[in-house]
């Protein structure tokens, strides 16, 4: 039996936790075992040096990496394929397999402009943003989603106000997701749109707009990212992009199974756009 490495930072975030569990489904029944691996939660380190460092056999590796993730090169000339779930900042390296986040964003944000709002918050960005424009050198998950939700408020003739972006500078988490979304209220600025880069961030905004006796979504319209176990229990259940996970996790088994057996040619980019999952925190 073929043995299959997925190797993430760690399964403790919902995201993950739902990714690891789909490539355990999608490898299960194509016939391989899973072995996984929480390079920073198990050993402390970064991608690139568990790469560099890891030891033991196994026939190919799906390699999930966070923004920020930096591989030499060189890591990734291991003695069997790699595919990595998600961005890699090395492209053209390994094959890759993930959604279109440019595109996810874009949508999300049509949708919620379309329904009525036009005074748009955003919670998620990791880092300051001016709420025009997205440093073209980089990528990350989090900020192709803002780059496709700048695209449809030019579309729209839409501004982002720089007060109502949520910056948050620890990982996306309901805790983060709330404060920043009491900081944007104590703005004072009027917002009656809310996009946020993940669902437990979202989750953390509604807690937030609960408190401050904000109607969902009459008041003010939330949307999320990842359709995590939590999203469709809310009260109101969470409108979100679904992650797309069946299909990333199945096309990146296949294209890993066909590597092992057939590793020549160049590197492959295999990429699609998510449903969005309609729920009554829209209108």
């Amino acid at each position: 039996m073929c043995v299959i490495e997925l190797a993430m930072p760690t399964v403790t975030r919902p995201y993950r936790a739902q990714l690891a569990s789909s490539v355990i489904s999608s490898a299960r029944a194509s016939g391989y075992r899973v072995n996984v691996v929480a390079y920073q939660d198990d050993y402390g380190l970064s991608a690139n040096d568990y790469l560099e460092t890891r030891r033991g056999a196994c026939d190919g590796m799906l390699l999930y990496l966070v923004g920020g993730d930096e591989v030499n090169p060189n890591a990734f000339r291991q003695p069997f394929p790699i595919v990595c779930l998600g961005l890699c900042p090395t492209s053209g390296m390994v094959d890759q397999v993930l959604a279109d986040n440019v595109a996810d964003g874009r949508n999300i944000a049509d949708l919620v402009i379309r329904k009525g709002s036009r005074r748009l918050a955003l919670i998620g960005p990791q880092g300051v943003f001016d709420g025009r424009a997205v440093d073209p050198a980089v990528r990350s998950r989090g900020w192709d989603r803002v780059r496709g939700v700048l695209e449809a408020c030019r579309e729209h003739d839409v501004t982002l106000d720089p007060r109502l972006i949520g910056v948050t500078t620890s990982g996306w988490t309901i805790g983060t997701g709330y404060r920043a979304m009491m900081r944007v209220a104590d703005s004072g600025v009027d917002f009656d749109g809310v996009i946020c880069l993940d669902d437990p961030l979202a989750i953390g905004a509604m807690f937030a707009l609960r408190e401050l006796g904000r109607s969902i979504p009459d008041d003010v319209q939330v949307v999320g990212f990842d359709n995590v176990y939590d999203a469709a229990h809310m009260v109101p259940p969470l409108t979100t992009v679904d992650a797309n996970l069946e299909w990333i996790t199945g096309a990146a088994v296949d294209l890993l199974a066909r590597r092992i057996h057939d590793p020549v040619g160049e590197p492959l980019c295999f990429q699609r756009e998510s449903p969005i999952l309609l729920r009554r925190s829209t209108r």
